[in-house]
């Protein structure tokens, strides 16, 4: 699966396992463009994907990672990328944020795929390699006879060390810590500089935070309120503040552990709650098992950071 020159070519037929995993995020611009184009990537036998629109953003992942590939051949992949730009184009420009990869495993080969949003175009980054032992047990009832010659005997001594392997990857790779993350109800907020300007609802959902920010019982509706909130703040950061609140700017949310050290962080731009009241900013944040407080500041920090409290 491939738009991009320097990737490996297309096989045509459909792989022997399938397996697809990342998320892809954004601001909207057209939802109902957007929920039509998602309802397309369902069909093009990739599996089925969930599409959720909060506020003024949206994220899309697969239901399952280990998809049935039995109609995914080339025709279908093609299909699949121009349903994926579908959804890049119903988004708006310069929002997009994704992770989502996928792997297909052929009889001798695997073709593994990143997709990335360049100028609003999506690109499919693949590479092919030799197919390994690792990847036969991404097919489903495959026979002892084929993989790779390895009788089960000799199976069950390589069983041990790829499950040593597999945890330390995901140990390294903080998967361990979103697994376990901390539950969003357990977690305080801290609105920081902004104070009563911005409320803060945290939700997880897959090892993720969902942080949806709105507009407080303290947000300024007018230029005359901002003046006011501004003309009494007695510290340059609470003056900050107001300026994003009044420009909309970008806010960073930092997820922090009981220590105050900074554990994950992202941002989130406040433009859309100068329009309407009812309107969300919403920011995904990696969950942590040591999580403790999601904290609102006005600049990035830097990670493992200890902020004062």
């Amino acid at each position: 699966m491939t738009n991009d020159q320097h990737s490996p070519p297309h096989l045509s037929a459909p792989p022997k396992a399938l397996t697809v995993d990342g998320i892809l995020d954004g601001r909207v611009s057209d939802s109902a463009a957007l929920r039509e184009a998602a309802r397309r990537l369902c069909g093009c036998g990739a599996g089925d994907y969930r599409l959720e629109i909060t506020g003024g953003r949206f994220n899309l992942l697969p239901s399952e990672t280990y998809v049935d590939p039995t109609n995914f051949d080339e025709a279908a992949q093609s299909n699949f990328l121009d349903s994926l730009q579908a959804i890049v184009d119903a988004s708006k420009l310069g929002s997009i944020e994704t992770t989502l990869r996928c792997k297909l495993v052929y009889e001798g080969d695997v073709v593994e795929t990143m997709f990335v949003v360049r100028d609003h175009v999506v690109e499919a980054i693949s590479r092919r390699r030799s197919k390994s032992a690792q990847d036969f047990s991404d097919i489903p009832g495959l026979p002892e006879d084929a993989t790779l010659g390895m009788r089960r005997k000799e199976l069950f001594l390589v069983a041990p060390l790829l499950l040593i392997v597999g945890v330390i990857y995901a140990w390294q790779s903080g998967y361990i810590d979103r697994v376990l993350a901390a539950r969003a109800e357990t977690l305080e907020t801290d609105t920081g500089p902004f104070d009563d300007m911005i409320q803060v609802d945290v939700q997880r959902s897959w090892g993720t935070y969902k942080v949806n920010l709105t507009r407080g019982a303290g947000y300024p509706a007018t230029p005359a309120a901002l003046r006011a909130r501004k003309d009494a703040s007695q510290t340059l950061t609470a003056q900050a503040a107001c300026r994003v609140i009044g420009d909309g700017d970008e806010v960073f949310v930092h997820l922090l552990s009981e220590q105050g050290q900074v554990l994950a962080q992202s941002s989130a731009s406040l433009r859309d709650l100068l329009t309407d009241p009812e309107n969300a900013a919403a920011v995904s944040i990696d969950g942590h098992r040591s999580g403790a407080v999601m904290r609102l500041a006005l600049s990035k920090a830097k990670k493992n950071a200890k902020q004062p409290k």
